[in-house]
């Protein structure tokens, strides 16, 4: 495969998706009588809920607390509609403009499958794009579940991409290391969830999507 392949990531990058899942995790938090208080100032929306349940309660984490809150916030995320999750403007504009001059599209994100793939379907993103790979599909395989370095060489060994051809394009620090650590071009998009030190590790940073189709 010659042509070239891009890797979005979803939180950030093509959604601002943070208020659905900042009320889906205060939903399940609330579920299992638990408080914290920084919750506001400390969440980020994006990174794996086990990283985030660890950072938000160092105190009491266990590997069956995270499981018990990803089960809650599935309850309350996946079958709400998204009501408070918008495309960021132009977004997709670009990716068609990618898609018609025959680049390979597709998301790969720490988001959990059941939620990626509801909402993608909800914007249409599944007629777009090539495929949506998520950290957790082979979560019940002999693969495990996948951060997002593996989920990248993941998608490139079933497709055949070659990193010198591959983009990923996100809005935090662990896309941009999954990247490097795949030995691939990265983007940093200026509108996601990430700070200037987050955007410091990304090959090249933009400020609007259609500078995609310049790159």
């Amino acid at each position: 495969m010659s042509k070239r392949v891009w890797f979005f990531d979803l939180d950030g990058t093509l959604a601002d998706t943070d208020a659905d899942i900042r009320g889906a995790w205060k939903a399940a938090l609330t579920d299992l009588g638990l408080s914290v208080p920084n919750f506001d100032r400390d969440f980020i929306a994006g990174p794996p809920i086990e990283e985030m349940a660890r950072k938000l309660l160092p105190d009491i984490f266990t590997e069956q607390l995270a499981q018990d809150i990803r089960t809650g916030f599935g309850r309350h995320y996946d079958g709400d509609g998204f009501p408070n999750t918008f495309e960021y403007p132009g977004i997709m504009d670009a990716v068609r403009g990618l898609k018609a001059r025959g680049d390979g599209l597709y998301i790969a994100t720490n988001k959990r499958y059941a939620g990626a793939s509801a909402m993608s379907k909800r914007f249409g993103w599944d007629i777009v794009f090539d495929g949506l790979y998520t950290g957790d599909m082979h979560k019940d395989d002999p693969i495990g579940k996948l951060r997002k370095p593996q989920l990248l060489k993941l998608i490139m060994d079933e497709i055949g991409a070659k990193p010198e051809n591959c983009i990923m394009v996100g809005d935090t620090i662990n896309d941009f290391e999954a990247a490097n650590v795949n030995r691939m071009e990265s983007v940093g998009v200026a509108w996601g969830y990430g700070g200037h030190g987050d955007l410091a590790h990304a090959t090249r940073v933009i400020s609007s999507p259609d500078e995609l189709l310049n790159i």
